[in-house]
């Protein structure tokens, strides 16, 4: 009955907690209960293998100092919430709604080398081929100070491509083995666009897969 549907937040603003992307820096330096985030912007919803997962651009707004200058940029993650394919409704809705229920960092701004660290993913693209999620987000490098000017380095895209595994709990948190990011275009792409292309943008939502793949 869609009247006896209820609203459920799946990401809260300065409320729900998200848990740092393990083997990053951001693992051993956060506790265990998780971060909160300040806003969420570009959802997507993708399901594979069983899993149902939600995704979101998580952001982090800097506080400005007393003299009103904004020293530090906003910064950025792409975030997941899991849910089981096979929960009913009610279940969802008590699953999300009790105070267990965390986000999973997917992409994180430690995932960069330490000389050129991630400081913003946006626009998370989501798409699925059988127990296979494709994440494309665009990235921006952390601010370089040159001169008197800061600029972001590190322009482009990256993509990360999870593995839906078999369930070993009752809970669907751990079933997609992400593995480490990478880029989709290759040097002699790279090499062929050169002078041309500035900068690759992501266009954040759910994408669509061809049936040629």
């Amino acid at each position: 009955d869609e009247q006896s549907l209820q609203r459920v937040d799946l990401f809260v603003p300065n409320q729900t907690l998200v848990l740092p992307k393990k083997g990053t820096a951001s693992e051993t330096r956060e506790t265990t209960s998780g971060t909160k985030r300040d806003s969420f912007v570009s959802p997507s919803l993708v399901s594979a293998g069983g899993v149902i997962a939600a995704f979101a651009e998580g952001h982090i707004h800097a506080q400005p100092p007393a003299d009103g200058n904004l020293s530090k940029p906003i910064s950025s993650d792409v975030v997941a919430g899991y849910l089981d394919a096979k929960w009913n409704w009610s279940t969802l809705v008590g699953k999300v709604n009790s105070s267990t229920w965390k986000a999973h960092s997917v992409l994180s701004t430690t995932d960069g080398p330490n000389n050129n660290r991630v400081g913003v993913f946006y626009n998370p693209t989501t798409t699925t081929k059988g127990n296979k999620v494709f994440l494309l987000a665009g990235s921006l490098g952390e601010l370089n100070r040159s001169g008197e000017q800061r600029k972001r380095e590190n322009l482009g895209l990256k993509l990360v491509v999870g593995d839906v595994r078999e369930p070993t709990g009752s809970e669907p948190s751990g079933r997609i083995d992400w593995a480490a990011p990478t880029s989709p275009l290759n040097e002699s792409t790279k090499t062929a666009h050169q002078g041309n292309l500035t900068e690759f943008l992501a266009a954040g939502g759910s994408g669509v897969l061809t049936e040629d793949g």
